[in-house]
């Protein structure tokens, strides 16, 4: 491990943090006198709350790495992926924004969306393919977000599926890859299913670190203690160019969690937490270190999952799984306070971290 280098990967860590935390004053203030606010459907005290919050990090991560620390191998293709779905969440957000503003009464709102989302409206679909392209968008209702409060589901898992069959095709065509590894065991090959695997795994880490964001200081604190794990393993296994990006991105996470703590002056908005979920599942899948995230991410990804599985059990059996989903506000229900439910997430997040750090050196 060169000293050098993890100099190095300081002064990223310094040069991001400053960046942000100077532009982050202004970003407050410019989505506050644009009233591009947040949209709660469960704390009515923090309606109207500045959003996108994520768009300074992801920003000035961007500009750091194209700087600083531009591999074609290791940092080129997550910087590609936190883009694309970084515009995704942009897009989303504007929308909800778009809505909330009561713009769409000044503006015909069909025609500010029909110049993007007009395609998937108008696609001929063949009749052999109806039924399953029914229940993809049946499915997509059940476990997602109601209509009018930004891209519909459908539509957006069309445009994430696209995202993570680039991420695929990349890993196992252009580099060849057909295995994961695994602890004690090394290196086992899926031939064929390689890239399916990486696919739903891109998918549901995504989508799990988007659910996880709906407290004050949760998914950027549990985004600092992924990209410190994922910071060391890097470092330990020699990818680093890697752990520069790491540490850049520790940088950038803080200054937004000290504006996003509780109470929240900013949100991360979908701009960050698609930024967040892609880029940590491009890493592990980088360092062939999958299996590790599970443990890693293991509270984005229960906190994640509960969303879903809550809203396929109400549908099947009627019955709830949890008092509200995602899980973080079960245990608000229960009456705990929010900045409780996030500290103590934060506290599982750090110890699984260390049992995904221990796995990934075995």
């Amino acid at each position: 491990m060169s000293d050098i280098g993890i100099i190095y990967d300081f002064l990223l860590l310094f040069l991001s943090f400053a960046i942000s935390f100077a532009l982050y004053p202004f970003w407050i203030s410019f989505v506050y006198k644009y009233q591009l606010g947040e949209v709660s459907r469960v704390h009515e005290s923090k309606q109207g709350t500045p959003t996108m919050g994520g768009f300074v990090f992801v920003l000035t991560i961007a500009l750091v790495t194209i700087l600083f620390n531009n591999s074609r191998t290791q940092t080129l293709l997550p910087l590609f992926i936190a883009t694309t779905t970084g515009l995704l969440g942009l897009w989303e957000d504007l929308l909800k924004v778009f809505y909330k503003s009561g713009l769409a009464n000044v503006f015909d709102s069909k025609k500010i969306r029909n110049p993007f989302l007009r395609f998937f409206n108008k696609v001929t679909i063949p009749l052999f393919i109806t039924l399953p392209w029914r229940f993809f968008r049946e499915f997509s209702r059940v476990v997602g977000s109601s209509a009018g409060t930004g891209i519909e589901t459908y539509k957006k898992f069309v445009i994430q599926g696209m995202i993570a069959g680039f991420m695929a095709y990349w890993t196992y065509f252009k580099l060849g890859w057909d295995y994961i590894w695994f602890p004690l065991v090394g290196n086992i090959h899926f031939s064929y299913l390689y890239p399916v695997i990486i696919f739903l795994f891109f998918i549901v880490v995504l989508n799990s670190v988007a659910f996880t964001d709906g407290l004050d200081g949760l998914a950027g604190g549990l985004g600092i203690i992924a990209f410190l794990a994922f910071w060391v393993i890097a470092r330990m296994l020699g990818y680093n160019m890697i752990a520069a990006f790491c540490s850049s991105f520790v940088g950038v996470l803080l200054p937004f969690l000290y504006f996003n703590v509780f109470p929240a002056r900013v949100f991360m908005g979908n701009v960050g937490s698609h930024v967040l979920g892609a880029v940590l599942a491009s890493l592990a899948v980088l360092m062939h270190r999958e299996v590790a995230f599970l443990f890693i991410g293991a509270v984005f990804l229960v906190d994640g999952i509960s969303s879903p599985l809550q809203q396929i059990s109400v549908k099947l059996t009627h019955k709830r799984l949890f008092r509200m989903a995602p899980l973080h506000h079960h245990f608000e229900k229960l009456e705990w306070p929010e900045s409780k439910v996030t500290m103590r997430m934060w506290l599982f997040g750090a110890f699984f971290a260390f049992i995904g750090i221990f796995l990934a050196l075995l």
